[in-house]
Formats: structure tokens, sequence, C-alpha cells
């Protein structure tokens, strides 16, 4: 038997993967989670239950992070999860603003698509935690940080990656791969999901009706708004709007 031949037969062994969630809650700086296509939660450790704001696990079992979060960040990680899902390739120590409520900390991150028996991806896996001092953070992020704030900041203005890229006194093509390598999206789909976060937000606190959304927050016409909406929460607009809505 070789090596790899006694791993598989011994790993073939291994019953319910919860099993684990005694080792992974030990780690209390470190929030495991583990999801299934959709996006939605199917095993959290402590930390990570305790950064979605509840008091067991199960309360987030079968959601998605937007229905426990309420965060303006949860559209930027449904478009990680989506980009590691359908290509295949993990993002490994990115970073990201933390999801905690009213937390404007830095998480550096990495998720792992997560396949079945037969090879397909059926989920992803990932860990993320807080930097605890700024010395963490490596000296393209402190580079790029400002160009950060403008997104989140001037989402509804006409920018372009041509723009950010010229702010950041780099090429195109450099600032597409640095960005894309620090925070596991391309600026243009960080973007979209700043904008997507934005819209969510008004959707759920106003009583605009989406076509001013859209223009708000960004989007050049109602059905491109629509479709991007769709693609990152996973919903349309009013169907976000309705599930929100008390």
């Amino acid at each position: 038997m070789t090596a790899k031949q006694f791993k598989r037969a011994f790993w073939d062994r291994v019953g319910p993967c919860d099993q684990i969630l005694p080792l992974l809650d030990s780690l209390h700086d470190l929030s495991f989670f583990f999801k299934d296509r959709q996006s939605r939660q199917t095993m959290n450790n402590l930390r990570a239950v305790a950064s979605a704001g509840v008091a067991t696990e199960e309360e987030t079992l079968g959601k998605v992070g937007y229905e426990f979060w309420n965060s303006e960040k949860v559209a930027i990680y449904l478009k990680q999860d989506e980009e590691v899902m359908r290509t295949g390739i993990p993002i490994i120590n990115a970073f990201c603003p933390s999801p905690e409520q009213g937390s404007n900390a830095v998480i550096v991150f990495s998720k792992i698509p997560l396949r079945d028996k037969q090879g397909k991806i059926i989920g992803l896996a990932g860990v993320w935690r807080e930097t605890e001092s700024i010395r963490e953070l490596p000296p393209t992020y402190k580079r790029l940080s400002g160009i950060l704030k403008m997104i989140h900041e001037q989402y509804a203005e006409p920018l372009t990656v041509n723009d950010l890229a010229g702010k950041a006194g780099v090429s195109k093509s450099q600032f597409t791969r640095l960005f894309r390598k620090l925070f596991g999206l391309s600026p243009h789909d960080y973007l979209k999901s700043v904008r997507v976060n934005a819209a969510a937000h008004l959707l759920r606190e106003t009583a605009k009706k989406t076509t001013e959304i859209a223009l708000e927050t960004g989007f050049y016409d109602h059905s491109h708004f629509t479709k991007t909406f769709k693609d990152i929460m996973g919903l349309l607009p009013r169907e976000y709007k309705k599930r929100h809505s008390y």
C-alpha cells in the first residue's frame, strides 16, 4: 500500500465531519465555517457563531450571511464564495473588512472549494481572523487601502478600474492583479459587491423604489441592477425586500 492509499483508506472510514467541531471550537481567535453551493451555512465553530451575534450553531445552519449579520459587507463575501465555487480556485490569505457589526477591523481569510466523492464542487470551507496589528498587513495592502476607502465612500460615482489604477499610480493590469491577490476579487467585482451592499441596505431600511435605488448606488439602469443583485445575493431585489419587510 502506498502512502496515498494508506491516507485514503483511513479517511474513507472517517464518519461525520462535525466530530471535529470540538477541536475547531478550541481555536478561540479563528472563525471556521462550511457552506453549501448556495452559500448556506452548514457548520460553524464557536468563534464564527459569536461573530454572527447568535447563541448557538443551530441558529446559523441553513442560512446565508445576510440573514444574521445584517452586515454592509455580506455581498463581498458572497461574491468571493461564488468565485471559489465557480472556478475551483482557493482564495488564500486575502484581506477584507470584518463581518462583525460596527467593526472597522480587517480580517485575513482563506476559502477552499469542497468536492464530493465524484469531484463535483458542492460547497466551500473557510477560516478567518482579525488582524491584531497594522504591522500584520502587507505593504501592498497599505498601498491600496486608500483605493479601498474610495470604493466604499464613492461607490455611487461612475468609478472605473482605469480611474482606480490611476489613483494607485500603477497600470490597469498591475492594479487588477494586486487587488485580486489581496482581496480575492477583481476590483470590478469588488465595486459591484459594495454597490449591492448599499442597495440591500436601502431595500431593507427605506421605501424607495428599486429604480431609484439602482441609480443611487451606481448602477446605470434597472435591469443591470436587478441582474447584478440576483447574481450576488441569490434573490431579486423585490424578493430581498419582501424577506426583510417587517
